[in-house]
């Protein structure tokens, strides 16, 4: 064993209260960036496998916005600009579909709605469950989905009643858990077969629609994803989220039909001859208020509902599942090469891209738990350098005798980080112990979340402790560097030591 190593143990054992106060402060660092960096790993993991088999599947193909576009619309401020639908679409799902390692596609559009009676003047259920609980059960993300591929990318989703969404048929699916809730809202039993009435939200306005509920599936039983999901046929979801014909398309209008716009005499509108007289039609006569009647003034309105038609060309993302999941970023990498060359004005991405602001809470997380790192490691060094330094005067007489016999500032320097790096490596093992056993009970217990926030902070239902070796190499690091840093100064200290006056004192 080394002079120096000797000598840094023995010092140790000399000065064992100080060395306790250092070594405490240096387990409790390794035991919190341990354990909190196996919270995160974990659950950065239940979100990424639970939105990978669920929702997103390995890789997401979406149009460009202003703000990051995820599966779950645009991530902006407001948060009210409209989803991009993916151009030139059929010629990006052909290659997309061609790429080798490519196991299932399939095109999906997303919307939010609102579950509403004929009237649109729905009052909350009464009885249990009432209130603001019972009114988040009418609202719907939904999920408009290609249903001839959709059910092959995720096969995870579990039927409880009823049948999946068939191709070309228009329905709804409802979690189980969801359908009751939503009885009370409406104050009517709903089962499978029966008709809902659903108010589109969007930056395009309200849209309603009747879907008819085909089938009620079980929930993801970790809860890392959307409560509200709602799986609909895609053609009613581009309807209530205003993916229409008329809106993609550039309509001029003549100049007689835009005169009234350039009227200098906005009030000139408003006078009993600004839109003609209207006489009524004697009875039996003229044009009746009927259906047929209203219809004969329209007169022609092919176009009208042509433009109201729903784009059968309209997708806001394409969802790629691999055979290699760990092929997604070189996958979407090679797909946005290709975009860039054939200049489409879409993206590719990984789960985190699709998972949008779900995977961003752990990122956050993360940036928050590193910031605490760094806070407790400045207060640890401040604590550590104080009590090097009160050690260091109380070792004056000694440190003046190891210069006055020939030990240079070299050996003085090797020396205390001999000690730093020994306390930090002994007293590393026992936090690194501390955090298994800790662990180990975590796990044992099986903390629940009582919320949706908690479920997707633990990355499903029950929180997990797993501990990364990776993680367990670089809290080391961070465990060594914080007593090397702390013990310059002391060091410092000591080298200013002059051998007499140190042997004098």
């Amino acid at each position: 064993m080394p002079v120096t190593l000797r000598m840094a143990l023995r010092n140790l054992v000399e000065h064992r209260a100080k060395s306790l106060i250092v070594g405490v402060l240096l387990a409790l660092g390794m035991l919190i960036m341990v354990l909190g960096n196996s919270f995160l790993d974990a659950s950065r993991r239940g979100i990424e496998s639970s939105f990978t088999r669920n929702y997103t599947g390995d890789v997401i193909i979406t149009g460009l916005a202003d703000g990051p576009v995820s599966l779950f619309g645009v991530q902006s401020v407001g948060g009210m600009e409209a989803t991009p639908t993916i151009p030139d679409y059929e010629r990006v799902f052909a290659r997309a579909a061609s790429l080798p390692g490519v196991k299932a596609i399939s095109g999906m559009a997303t919307g939010f709605g609102i579950a509403t009676n004929e009237a649109g003047d729905v009052e909350p259920g009464e009885g249990e469950g009432e209130g603001d609980e019972n009114m988040m059960a009418a609202v719907m993300m939904l999920f408009g989905v290609d249903a001839a591929n959709y059910w092959n990318l995720f096969e995870t989703v579990e039927l409880e009643d009823g049948a999946f969404i068939r191709p070309g048929e228009p329905g709804l699916m409802i979690a189980s858990d969801r359908l009751e809730k939503l009885g009370k809202y409406l104050k009517r039993e709903l089962k499978v077969g029966d008709e809902v009435l659903i108010q589109g939200i969007g930056s395009t306005g309200m849209h309603l629609r009747s879907a008819r509920i085909v089938g009620t599936f079980k929930r993801v039983s970790d809860g890392a994803g959307p409560e509200q999901l709602t799986y609909i046929d895609i053609d009613t979801l581009r309807v209530l989220a205003g993916m229409t014909v008329g809106a993609s398309e550039n309509i001029t209008l003549s100049d007689a039909q835009t005169s009234m716009l350039s009227v200098d005499d906005i009030d000139s509108l408003f006078d009993e001859g600004g839109f003609g007289a209207v006489e009524a039609s004697p009875a039996g006569s003229g044009v009746a208020l009927t259906e047929a009647g209203i219809g004969s003034l329209l007169g022609d309105t092919s176009a009208r509902e042509r433009l109201n038609a729903a784009d059968s060309g309209a997708w806001h993302s394409i969802l790629l599942r691999l055979d290699d999941p760990g092929e997604a970023g070189a996958v979407a990498a090679g797909l946005n090469a290709w975009f860039a060359g054939e200049g489409i004005r879409a993206e590719a991405g990984d789960w985190q891209k699709a998972a949008g602001p779900y995977a961003q809470s752990v990122d956050v997380l993360r940036v928050v738990f590193t910031v605490a790192i760094v806070i407790l490691a400045v207060v640890s060094i401040i604590i550590i350098m104080n009590t090097l330094v009160v050690s260091i005067i109380e070792r004056t007489g000694e440190i003046g005798t190891m210069r006055a016999l020939g030990g240079g500032k070299g050996f003085v320097r090797r020396m205390f980080a001999a000690e730093t790096v020994s306390l930090s490596v002994v007293f590393g093992l026992v936090g690194l112990a501390l955090s298994f056993a800790a662990a180990a009970i975590i796990n044992a217990v099986g903390i629940e979340a009582t919320n949706a926030f908690l479920q997707i902070l633990f990355g499903g239902k029950v929180l997990r402790a797993v501990i990364d070796p990776l993680a367990v190499a670089g809290s080391f690091v961070v465990i060594v560097a914080v007593g090397l840093v702390a013990s310059v100064y002391p060091v410092s200290v000591a080298l200013r030591i002059q051998p007499v006056r140190a042997m004098q004192a």
